[in-house]
């Protein structure tokens, strides 16, 4: 294979900013989103991640892996050509129940492998690109032009070989061999895959875990973030129908934890939606809404740096589809700046479904004075209606409660210096939160 020296240099002035630090994880939303919602960080949004993923593939030298469900863009795979030409090694699998129509404008010389979904619609579901065992795209977007541009969707670019090497490994098992053409024997999709992979990384000094389906245990992971859930749990998903899962978020809210939800499939069989909905959880259905909510994300605790804020995202909706017999995939992120983008989307969509935005979780409101303290002040709520006060530190643990009738009441806390999270409900329900700091005198 050769490559000009030309190329090299064009590819490195696109690929060395990508890998800066602060560059390393790089999130998109294809719609609106709101960037008032976190001062710390700004969502980016682009109606045209078509040519964001042609840039990513543009960067490839040596090898590009594909494995999308769907793909509709003549613009994507005249790219993915462009590489093959300049003799990066190609690699694609699909599956055989998509549409695929821009496929047909592929190189006929790239070898392409798809899982046959069969009578039991079995999916080969995955949405990421690696290249070069170097860096990864994923996220809950399919390359076909409604999801490209009308759909509600996410990627994440992640700039980290030994996480982009995971990834090419599970490439690998469903490809049966690491050689540029598949092995047909030794391919495996679905349950006949291992838990091959290592799970836990750290890019950019964040954390990250990756899991694949249907071999580990996918569902006890995201049932594991959600319980780590400390205050705020924001859910956006296309289809919801796993009990394990529903039932963890109905803990979490019963826990405290101000949970809401966006769901677009709330009719299909099984839907945890109505169940979310008595339960109290603020959830809204998307399915009479114009376009398809297709994101695969949570949210956890995202302004609140010392309870791991973290997200889930991916191309695993939460079935038991996904966890049994699809190919899947999905990241935990544990950043705030990565929560709080996500946060500034989802919170964008939750107004237009109806719901309160900040919702007083995020809210500037002060109903604390003096503040700081020396563990003597007064909580003045003449606007909001509560029946509950806790006070909690910055680790989750209990300090103080009590249940109120008045608009206003004083408080004697005796605790070390540091910051305090005091909380406001009313019939369990989280109303508002603020901080306290204390200075002892």
């Amino acid at each position: 294979m050769k490559i000009s020296i030309q190329y090299i240099l064009v590819s490195l002035c696109l690929v060395l900013p990508y890998l800066g630090t602060s560059q390393s994880i790089k999130v998109y939303f294809n719609q609106s989103v709101n960037n008032s919602i976190s001062t710390a960080t700004d969502a980016q949004t682009s109606a045209f991640l078509d040519d964001t993923i042609v840039a990513f593939i543009d960067q490839s030298l040596v090898s590009l892996d594909v494995a999308v469900w769907d793909n509709g863009s003549t613009k994507i795979v005249n790219a993915i050509n462009a590489a093959y030409s300049r003799g990066v090694q190609v690699r694609y699998i699909t599956s055989s129940n998509s549409t695929n129509t821009a496929l047909s404008s592929l190189n006929p010389a790239i070898s392409v492998l798809e899982r046959n979904s069969g009578l039991t619609n079995n999916v080969m579901h995955n949405k990421f690109i690696i290249v070069d065992n170097q860096q990864l795209l994923t996220g809950s977007m399919n390359f076909g032009n409604g999801s490209m541009f009308d759909d509600y969707n996410n990627i994440v670019l992640i700039a980290d070989p030994t996480l982009s090497q995971a990834y090419t490994s599970e490439f690998n098992e469903m490809w049966g061999t690491t050689l540029p053409a598949p092995n047909l024997t030794n391919s495996k999709f679905g349950p006949d895959k291992t838990d091959n992979t290592p799970h836990s990384f750290t890019v950019a000094g964040s954390p990250i875990q990756s899991y694949f389906s249907p071999t580990d245990n996918t569902t006890a992971r995201i049932v594991d973030a959600i319980n780590s859930a400390d205050y705020t749990l924001d859910i956006a998903l296309f289809t919801f129908i796993h009990n394990d899962i529903g039932d963890a978020v109905i803990a979490a809210k019963e826990r405290g934890v101000y949970v809401r939800c966006i769901i677009e499939n709330t009719s299909y069989l099984g839907s945890e939606y109505n169940s979310l909905v008595n339960a109290g959880i603020a959830a809204y259905s998307h399915q009479s809404v114009p376009f398809d909510f297709h994101h695969k994300y949570c949210i956890i605790d995202a302004f609140y740096g010392n309870s791991d804020p973290l997200v889930v995202t991916g191309s695993y909706n939460w079935t038991n589809s996904a966890e049994e017999e699809y190919d899947e995939n999905i990241l935990m992120i544990h950043n705030q700046m990565i929560a709080q983008q996500y946060t500034e989307e989802f919170v964008q969509r939750f107004v237009e479904m109806g719901g309160n935005g900040l919702n007083e979780e995020f809210s500037t409101n002060h109903y604390i004075y003096p503040n700081p303290s020396n563990g003597k002040f007064i909580i003045d709520l003449p606007n909001i209606n509560i029946d509950k006060i806790e006070i909690y530190d910055l680790l989750g643990n209990f300090i103080f409660e009590t249940e109120i009738a008045q608009p206003m009441y004083d408080v004697n806390l005796k605790v070390n210096d540091g910051v305090y999270i005091c909380r406001y409900s009313k019939l369990n329900q989280l109303v508002s939160s603020e901080k306290i700091i204390i200075r002892n005198e």
